[in-house]
């Protein structure tokens, strides 16, 4: 049986599985080896080409469904397509033109996030997905604190980017709205630009101190940020903002009601969602475009997909995730081309705020 290493080198081989997949990803329906014969290089006949794809089935490239039918590419197929096989292509001017015009016509962060997961899916014919930073990458531009009944007060916090997050917190002490303005104004003075995480621990450093080192106002100050912080480095929450589930109900992939329900179910998962596509560019430092295929995908629903990823890039500190979600049958290289841009463009705008 022949090994990945020999395969590379088997032009034949490669150029029958290219045909294949290329085949298949347009018609959605098994391949037989008069078609793929047609394409040959070599003008090899349909017997030959037969006689490969055989061997390929042998191999684990390609599935027959049934005795009289032509053969399928298998995740296996797929994986080594894109590792060895796909050439990047570059998107139209016609889709640049749509990304650029969708995602500069935002007004705040949560606005652009959901634009950007409706042209992901719009352009792809798939589901398009982003994942907002977590809340305890952000830096921090605006805090506003609101007095409320019952000891309680709302905390406004706004990134330098445009993320917004409210929080509700709850404070023992007697304390008037004017002092809430002033602590606000002294949290931005000192803490702006520093992200929630680093808060919180120059909080708890500053706790830590001797107590009798602050007057009455520092300490309210730090009770304050202290609530107001805690819980953004060990518990971040993502925002996901998912758009064209329904781009699925019409691929065949999905014609079964069951695996259609069980894949619904999963997208509807927004925290699972959200935790997979982190893991797909964990320890990665680049905006590199990461592929995922079929049962490469850890969730139960999504084995017969394919998840395109990319991390988007909004400063040093702040970065979240995008990317499509489709069958494992698409078009890979275009996808990857359509990621990878919306990733680049979208960073930029975010961190520019886009406010023009």
């Amino acid at each position: 049986m022949t090994g990945t290493g020999d395969f590379l080198t088997n032009d034949r081989f490669k150029e029958i599985l290219h045909w294949v997949i290329a085949t298949f990803v347009v018609t959605g329906k098994p391949v037989g080896s008069r078609s793929v014969a047609r394409h040959s290089s070599e003008q090899l006949s349909a017997a030959t080409v037969r006689n490969i794809m055989a061997d390929l089935e042998e191999m684990g490239y390609l599935h027959q469904p049934h005795a009289s039918a032509g053969r399928v590419p298998t995740d296996k197929a797929y994986r080594f397509y894109v590792d060895y096989l796909m050439k990047r292509c570059d998107l139209s001017p016609g889709d640049r033109v749509m990304i650029e015009k969708d995602l500069l016509d935002g007004d705040s962060a949560e606005h652009m996030m959901a634009r950007a997961s409706q042209v992901l899916s719009r352009i792809s014919k798939h589901v398009g997905i982003v994942v907002s930073p977590p809340i305890s990458q952000v830096a921090l531009e605006h805090i506003h604190f609101t007095k409320l009944a019952d000891n309680r007060i709302l905390v406004i916090l706004a990134s330098r980017s445009g993320m917004v997050q409210n929080r509700i917190i709850h404070y023992e002490d007697e304390v008037f709205q004017a002092e809430l303005d002033r602590s606000a104004r002294y949290i931005e003075e000192h803490f702006r630009n520093l992200t929630l995480a680093e808060i919180h621990n120059r909080i708890l450093q500053m706790i830590h101190q001797e107590q009798a080192l602050y007057d009455k106002f520092t300490q309210q100050v730090i009770a304050l940020s202290a609530k107001a912080f805690s819980g953004s480095e060990n518990a971040p929450r993502a925002e996901v903002y998912l758009d064209g589930a329904s781009n699925l109900i019409t691929t065949p992939e999905f014609s079964d009601i069951n695996r259609m329900k069980l894949l619904f179910e999963t997208i509807g998962q927004k925290s699972r969602l959200a935790t997979l596509l982190s893991r797909c560019i964990e320890n990665d430092d680049t905006q590199e475009v990461r592929i995922t295929i079929g049962a490469e995908n850890s969730l139960p629903g999504i084995e017969d997909c394919a998840l395109i990823t990319s991390r988007y890039v909004v400063d040093e500190n702040t970065h979240g995730t995008l990317g499509i979600l489709g069958p494992t049958r698409m078009e890979y290289a275009r996808a990857v081309s359509l990621v990878d841009y919306v990733a680049r463009i979208f960073g930029r705008v975010l961190e520019t705020g886009n406010r023009q």
